[in-house]
């Protein structure tokens, strides 16, 4: 390997390249320094754009063009600092020849590491073959610099497997079996509907399933479009959303309240906000779902206030309610109205499984999927930093009155609206990711815990990546940084509380989902 292409993959947002372009730069230049190190020359395979300010490419047709200038067997690296869109780069990328690797930095800011993770899952889902290699030091980084080495002499890099283990080659206990029997049985009789809107989000090929697999466990799609969100918020009265509103006042949620509707949280966006959570409630009713997904971005970005906190309130028991207008009954009355957030079928699986499972155990139902956003050391353990945008249920660190509601960023969200933000509490978690990879679906699970650090480390991590946002600062024993980055099919991670990946194996196995426990949970299946 001679010389390799350098792709920027970027946002569809301008707003959202300018101001990531300057982590871009930082990024590339430390991977032209780096390949320099090797004896191997790169170039950038397109040109800053000075009207954008900014270098990424920013649709799938720009892509397209920059791939019919490239020679087909060329190699090509793809470098990811910021949260872009795979599905820019993956129509080119099926068809090229030449050797793939995707790089991301690991760094909490945009951030490259969930890129990275999105695009392999994104990749393998449409039977692209590549490489993946992630470093927060670049030069300094040893296992990187090897591993840059073996993607140039071999065009690929390997990485170890030995922390997953396949549930066929473990035992379940006979309650375990019997347990998830029973669940598996009634989903596939009874069926568990999945309600996706407008599948696709935010390029994130890997959270599109396809409809005969999801079909096949009992989990049919219900394919909606957010305009009928859009269009069932307007049949919401006034009334109705300043009632939610004033609930959460009553129950002593924290609003970080300003003044300027275009970079602070104004009541009229909340209002907004509360239009969606009934309207969503009402759609979950009137199509007989079991869970619901608004991707949000990208589409009513433009049109409405976010939908995280929304989405927060329908994943907790203790909520407002939603009144059915047929029947004048509460919608799930003192339960969750499951919701996957970003529309992701990947997370809609397990987090449906758990809502039965733990329902039927007594044990509190919340559920919700974060971003495998950053992670680092904390005395003699790896921890995870687990965020999302906001879709969070307060259940998971207490309750109401310890739920922050902060304006949204404005980079990403120009609507504004309120986040569902806390930290999460200790305890145990089982955590799970349901995917399809080259025209196979598969989960894999395994527990972990939630660490309670001391508030100058979370400080630390919240001002590291997102302080707006929702976290859990999770160790997941023989799943470390180099592990999960290697092997994880998502950017996202599906967790709750409580330790019942025993039964959540034997539902998923019964279903015809084929199972892996990953890292130290495997200890448990003895």
């Amino acid at each position: 390997m001679k010389q390799v292409a350098l792709i920027s993959n970027g946002d569809f947002r301008n707003a959202v390249g300018e101001s990531c372009w300057p982590k871009q730069e930082e990024t590339l230049s430390e991977t032209e320094q780096a390949f320099t190190a090797l004896g191997v020359k790169t170039y950038r395979a397109h040109p800053f754009n000075k009207e954008k300010k900014h270098g990424f490419i920013t649709t799938q047709a720009e892509c397209c063009g920059i791939f019919a200038g490239l020679k087909p067997t060329e190699p090509v690296l793809i470098v990811l600092s910021s949260w872009v869109w795979a599905s820019h780069v993956a129509s080119s990328l099926k068809l090229h020849k030449g050797p793939i690797l995707l790089l991301g930095n690991f760094d909490g800011t945009w951030p490259g590491l969930v890129s990275l993770l999105n695009h392999s899952a994104s990749f393998e889902r449409m039977d692209i073959e590549h490489s993946k290699v992630w470093t927060s030091s670049f030069n300094n980084d040893d296992r990187f610099m090897q591993e840059l080495q073996a993607w140039v002499d071999k065009g690929r890099i390997e990485h170890p497997t030995d922390h997953i283990t396949s549930i066929e080659e473990l035992h379940l206990s006979k309650k375990a079996e019997a347990f998830g029997k029973q669940i598996a049985d009634d989903i596939l009789k009874q069926k568990r509907i999945l309600g996706q809107m407008d599948p696709g989000c935010m390029g994130m090929l890997n959270a599109v399933m396809s409809p005969d697999k999801l079909a096949g466990i009992g989990m049919p799609l219900e394919l909606l479009n957010q305009s009928d969100l859009l269009a069932e918020m307007e049949s919401v009265q006034d009334e109705t959303a300043k009632s939610h509103l004033q609930w959460l006042k009553d129950h002593d949620v924290i609003f970080h309240w300003g003044s300027n509707p275009h970079t602070e949280l104004v009541e009229e966006q909340v209002i907004e906000q509360m239009k969606m959570y009934e309207a969503a409630g009402r759609i979950y009713q009137r199509y007989g779902l079991s869970a619901i997904g608004i991707p949000y971005q990208y589409g009513l970005v433009r049109c409405t206030s976010a939908s995280d906190l929304p989405e927060g309130m329908l994943n907790n028991s203790d909520r407002p309610d939603i009144v059915n207008p047929d029947n004048s009954e509460a919608i799930n009355k003192g339960l969750p109205i499951v919701h996957f957030n970003e529309g992701d079928v990947g997370s809609a699986v397990p987090q449906v499984l758990m809502h039965d499972i733990l329902v039927k155990k007594g044990m509190p139902p919340e559920s919700t999927l974060h971003d495998v956003r950053w992670g680092d050391w904390w005395e003699d353990e790896f921890v995870w930093v687990f965020e999302v945008s906001g879709g969070a249920p307060p259940a998971h660190w207490v309750g109401w009155e310890q739920t922050h509601v902060y304006r949204q960023p404005p980079m990403y969200f120009p609507k504004g609206g309120g986040t569902c933000s806390g930290v999460s509490k200790p305890g145990t978690i089982t955590w799970a990711r349901f995917y399809e990879r080259s025209g196979r679906i598969g989960m894999d699970m395994g527990t972990g815990r939630v660490v309670e650090l001391p508030s100058d480390e979370v400080t630390r991590r919240q001002k590291a990546t997102t302080s707006e946002w929702p976290m859990a600062n999770v160790h997941i024993p023989g799943y470390d940084r180099d592990r999960l980055m290697s092997t994880h099919r998502s950017n996202h991670i599906t967790i709750c509380y409580g330790n019942m990946v025993q039964e959540l194996a034997a539902a998923a196995k019964y279903l015809g989902i084929p199972v892996n426990i990953v890292g130290d949970a495997r200890k448990e299946f003895s």
